[in-house]
């Protein structure tokens, strides 16, 4: 069994190119669906093709190992990164596919076209993500505000229609705090989420509750593994090893013939 991972895979004409990530999300046309508040591409905080290829590669590794215990036969597998990023597009192709020509992010469904899937200040300066756009999130909130009037305008779907309900709720968010909007939120049928910053999000309850922070001896905190077997939890080996100790596990120290 072998599984390699490369930028481009191992045919075509880029396959002996040299790439990481940045390279590969900017060939792939995700880049010039996230824009910054400048109308350019922005740099992406995760490394998304790395990220995919990895999964990709380990989907595939899994399935060859049950092919081989089926036939016996093992396999070679060819994972490009420029392909498992494209592979992450399908819910963004419509336009393209359909008209053959480029999304315009302000207009689409999930890249700024839609009034319930955008971020929103509130007064400390804080963020709110609105991030669920089915008829009974629309009708919850925009009834609960007072302007159920606007939820048609919503119910449309994505596009420039929707600037008057943007505005509405640009000015509603702004008259109260993050968490003063986290309890209002919460008391609804709405799909939203508090913008937290990295320890903001390491000390939520929900995490913590789902056991996804780990202390070490020395009380380091770690990410622990995110897939939960019923039968047989992942245990983490949280001990840093010192300078070289595992060097003659590793190395033998016997000269070479």
């Amino acid at each position: 069994m072998y599984c390699s991972i490369s930028a481009f895979g191992q045919d075509g004409p880029c396959a002996a190119r040299p790439a990481h990530d940045l390279a590969v999300e900017a060939l792939s046309g995700a880049l010039s669906l996230s824009l910054g508040a400048d109308g350019t591409p922005a740099i992406p905080a995760l490394p998304v093709a790395d990220l995919l290829a990895g999964l990709q590669g380990l989907s595939g590794v899994l399935m060859a190992l049950l092919r081989r215990e089926r036939t016996g036969r093992g396999d070679r597998i060819d994972i490009a990164m420029l392909d498992c990023m494209v592979a992450a597009l399908r819910n963004v192709t419509g336009p393209t596919f359909a008209e053959g020509r480029q999304p315009d992010p302000k207009l689409e469904r999930t890249a700024g076209g839609s009034a319930f899937y955008r971020l929103y200040e509130t007064r400390d300066g804080r963020h709110i993500a609105l991030a669920g756009q089915e008829p009974k999130f629309i009708h919850a909130l925009l009834g609960a505000l007072g302007r159920a009037d606007l939820a048609p305008l919503v119910l449309r779907g994505p596009g420039a229609h929707q600037q008057p309900v943007m505005d509405f709720l640009a000015d509603a968010f702004r008259q109260a705090t993050r968490a003063e909007w986290e309890q209002r939120l919460g008391a609804l049928d709405v799909c939203f989420g508090a913008v937290n910053t990295l320890p903001e999000a390491f000390a939520d309850a929900q995490l913590l509750a789902r056991g996804m922070v780990l202390r070490d001896a020395e009380g380091r905190p770690h990410v622990a593994s995110p897939i939960r077997f019923l039968d047989e939890p992942a245990v983490i080996d949280l001990d840093a090893p010192a300078l070289d100790q595992h060097r003659h596990e590793l190395f033998s120290e016997e000269p070479h013939p």
